[in-house]
């Protein structure tokens, strides 16, 4: 029966936790997060009325309590023995002479003053048996313990005599915490975990933490290189802290979808307002993309954000965002037909896919036979004209400020760059509401380098979304209203409309 690791993502991607009464090896290096996921372990056991078991070779019980202050974990939990072993120099009854003996403390109470017995794996397994049985076990870390034996045969032997004692005495599911460095730039088969590679031969299974740059910014991440008898996700996925402990993201990849005011409108996502700090109505915004990424849930995210503050939409759309992918991705009650009735939508399509609702009056689309198809083959100019005139005639039917969300590709289709510019102002200076807030989308690989820095210098708001080679989406907040400029996100895949969330990952 798989263990509750204490966190869902990482219980799916092991197929539902640990595997119980098994030793598990957590390594990475230093300050990645490895104490941080084992004692989020053990507040889960703690959670399900467990008995549960913290070895720390490295803190006393007092500084555990300091390091994870300002988390949720129950240090004091009566299901819960700390226990602190290391090495220091003494004297032991055997020698008489000054020698590595073992020190070891429970709640501060430190036991075997003057004498003690000889820092050995034998003297060190006698001492934790005393703490069994029970049914988590964390040791925190395996790198004291490199001096017991230099031969990594007899390491190795230690080490497994270490594991038999907390799975088969104890009858336990351990987490075993080891020290690794990272050489180069990060790839994976460089990384020899300390103090010995012989460890994850050792244990049931292996988890990985690592530190990497992403766009100049350090990440965590998290992958299960070994869990014998599991089929589990090999993937990596980037690791942030909370109060709660470490998150995994994404939570999911594989989801298929076939300055006119001081108030500060929501992205629609929570995680994304906390790095941004919103958007503020009546302004203008960016989001770039590298055509890579997923942007439509984004976008529909938006105007649903903006519909539920009093707003209208207009729209103009990318050739993917059809009116049954904008409708199963909205996450209101409304369909789109209420909405374009009820003056809430206006659509100008120029790529024909919202031709299941052109004969709406609000829906402007260009038919290979319409009109407009017509006079854009024939001037430039004169199609110019004609989208001036839909959207003055949208201003005269409308009473709500509205949220613009542009795909410039669209607005490409049927003008040149200098032309868009052109529209982007008059449309700013002639037709807009004071609260009227726009939001252009676009990839800049698609457009000339001068558009694409104009909407650049233009923009009071601009965030960039891609996806890294790694398989993880990222956004980044480039320009914002708050301090938080280049604070990064995680653009994070799940099972509710828009099928997506953004999830602030801390460094």
């Amino acid at each position: 029966m798989p263990v509750s690791t204490g966190s869902d993502v990482l219980d799916r991607i092991l197929d539902g936790g640990f595997p119980e009464n098994r030793s598990i090896l957590v390594s990475g290096g230093p300050g990645v997060g490895k104490s941080t996921l084992a004692m989020q372990f053990l507040q889960q056991g703690l959670d399900e009325g467990e008995e549960c078991l913290y070895v720390s070779t490295e803190q006393t019980a007092g500084e555990l309590r300091s390091a994870f202050e300002g988390f949720d974990f129950e240090l004091d939990h009566p299901n819960l023995t700390l226990i602190h072993v290391h090495a220091r120099t003494g004297r032991t009854l055997e020698e008489g002479e000054q020698n590595l003996t073992m020190q070891t403390s429970t709640d501060e109470e430190v036991l075997g003053e003057g004498y003690s017995a000889p820092f050995e794996m034998q003297y060190i397994e006698e001492y934790l048996s005393r703490f069994g049985p029970c049914d988590r076990v964390v040791f925190d870390s395996t790198a004291s313990l490199a001096g017991i034996e230099s031969d990594s045969h007899f390491f190795q032997r230690a080490i497994l005599d270490l594991v038999r004692l907390f799975t088969d005495d104890f009858g336990a599911t351990s987490l075993l915490t080891a020290e690794s460095s990272v050489h180069g730039s990060g790839d994976e088969s460089s990384d020899r975990p300390a103090p010995h590679a012989v460890l994850e031969f050792s244990t049931h299974g292996v988890v990985r933490l690592r530190r990497n740059q992403i766009e100049g910014n350090p990440r965590r991440f998290l992958r299960v290189l070994k869990m014998r008898g599991i089929d589990h996700d090999t993937r990596e996925y980037e690791l942030g802290i909370d109060e709660s402990g470490v998150f995994l993201t994404p939570q999911n990849r594989t989801h298929d979808l076939g300055a006119g005011s001081d108030e500060v409108l929501s992205t629609g996502f929570e995680g994304l307002d906390v790095i941004s700090g919103g958007i503020t109505k009546g302004s203008g915004a960016l989001f770039e993309h590298d055509g890579r990424a997923f942007v439509d849930g984004l976008v529909v995210g938006m105007a649903a954000s903006a519909l539920d503050a009093g707003m209208g939409i207009w729209l103009v759309p990318s050739p993917s965002l059809t009116p049954d992918r904008f409708e199963s991705m909205l996450p209101l009650d409304s369909d789109i037909r209420d909405l374009l009735d009820s003056n809430a939508l206006f659509v100008l399509d120029s790529f024909n896919a919202w031709n299941a609702y052109g004969d709406h009056r609000n829906v402007y689309t260009v038919s290979s036979s319409g009109l407009l198809s017509r006079l854009v083959a024939k001037s430039r100019t004169l199609s110019m004209n004609f989208v001036k005139r839909v959207l003055a005639d949208i201003t005269e039917r409308r009473d709500l400020p509205v949220m613009a969300l542009v795909y410039t590709e669209a607005l490409l289709r049927w003008f040149e760059p200098s032309q868009v510019r052109e529209i982007y102002y008059w449309a700013r200076e002639d037709i807009a509401f004071d609260d009227d807030t726009a939001m252009y989308i676009h990839n800049p690989d698609t457009m000339g380098t001068n558009l694409a820095e104009f909407f650049v210098y233009d923009a009071q708001h601009m965030f960039r979304t891609w996806k890294h080679e790694n398989g993880i989406q990222y956004v980044q907040v480039e320009k914002s209203i708050s301090e938080t400029t280049k604070s990064m996100g995680i653009v994070d895949h799940v099972d509710e409309a828009p099928y997506v969330r953004v999830v602030r990952s801390t460094k």
